[in-house]
């Protein structure tokens, strides 16, 4: 062998053995995802601070593959225009605007 085919075939080795076992898994893969926005109007995306404009480029960096239904779920507080914000970077990425519920009773 020249000097130049094993540098060949040990970088074809080092790449077969990135797809083995210690390859990072795959992103997860999510049918719904909720945003929240509170009285401040800070918006979270699972428990997790994101800004309101820039939900769905987050949606998309962490669920690349997926293509989720969004539930809002606004403070009764919130501000119209961060809801705005809201709604309309989710909907300019394609995924489908859900439900407002937010899993509260009547009561709460």
């Amino acid at each position: 062998m020249t000097p130049g085919t094993t540098r060949g075939s040990m970088a074809v080795a080092s790449l077969l053995a990135a797809c083995g076992a210690d390859a990072p898994p795959p992103p997860p893969v999510v049918d719904v995802l909720r945003v929240s926005s509170d009285a401040d109007n800070n918006c979270s995306l699972e428990d997790r601070s994101v800004d309101c404009t820039q939900v769905a480029s987050v949606i998309r960096s962490r669920y690349p593959t997926s293509k989720p239904r969004v539930d809002i779920c606004l403070d009764k507080q919130t501000r119209y225009e961060a809801a705005t914000e809201v709604m309309q970077s989710v909907t300019a990425a394609g995924f489908t605007v859900g439900e407002f519920d937010c899993g509260k009773s009547a009561a709460g």
